[in-house]
């Protein structure tokens, strides 16, 4: 009897351990699974199944999962280019929310140093249930030649999307310490969640609005709507 539950939790850890391995889903719907040794938003290195190193870029990709999250590929706007990059899942439902940069982000080859510091201004946009879907139209500029981030200054943009009400937004969370900058959060959260009045009421009443509060009002206006069903 011993044995048999020695056993057991043998193959129950071993599941567990596979369950949570890194993995990549590319576009053609073929899973990558190994270790996920870095992205610098643009690429992402893995070394699949653990032998060979692959460097895939963000637009053979649809969404890779590393250290416990999820990123998704979507769609960025340079000048009359679109070119796709990596965003951070922060909430899925009803509303989306996902986070760009900020990270400690890893060099996806060897010896060469990751340059990174964006300036994103949004156009069109389009997305599905669940993220899956390709965003368009989110300018951004910099990027490879761009000045390298400055050691302790991580740059952090958010961006919400109501599929089916509207483009994909940034919500400009990192200035929100301005008066100006905090109505525009305020509107945009009133636009994505005001249609559940407890939720619009709690919008209203916020003076602060921080990264925090913008993420635990999603996650509570998703909740309702899963709960209606």
């Amino acid at each position: 009897m011993r044995i048999f539950l020695f056993l057991t939790a043998i193959l129950f850890f071993g599941f567990r351990m596979a369950s949570a391995q890194d993995f990549i889903v590319k576009n053609n719907d073929d899973v990558i699974r190994g270790t996920i040794k870095g992205t610098d938003y643009f690429s992402v290195f893995i070394s699949a199944n653990d032998e060979a190193d692959v460097i895939l870029p963000a637009k053979d990709v649809k969404n890779f999962f590393w250290n416990g999250n999820s990123y998704l590929s979507k769609g960025f706007a340079t000048g009359k280019n679109l070119e796709y990059r990596f965003v951070k899942v922060i909430e899925l439902g009803k509303v989306n929310l996902y986070s760009f940069g900020g990270e400690t982000l890893m060099p996806v080859q060897k010896q060469k140093k990751v340059r990174f510091s964006p300036s994103i201004g949004i156009g069109t946009g389009t997305g599905g249930y669940g993220g899956m879907g390709m965003g368009g139209g989110i300018s951004i500029g910099g990027g490879r030649n761009a000045p390298e981030r400055p050691a302790g200054a991580p740059i952090v943009r958010y961006f919400i999307e109501k599929p089916g009400a509207g483009p994909l937004q940034e919500i400009p969370v990192k200035a929100i310490t301005e008066d100006a900058k905090k109505a525009e959060v305020k509107t945009i959260l009133l636009q994505k969640l005001g249609d559940d009045p407890n939720l619009k009421a709690q919008v209203e009443a916020n003076t602060t609005l921080n990264s925090k509060d913008v993420t635990e009002l999603v996650r509570a206006y998703n909740e309702v709507f899963r709960i209606k069903g």
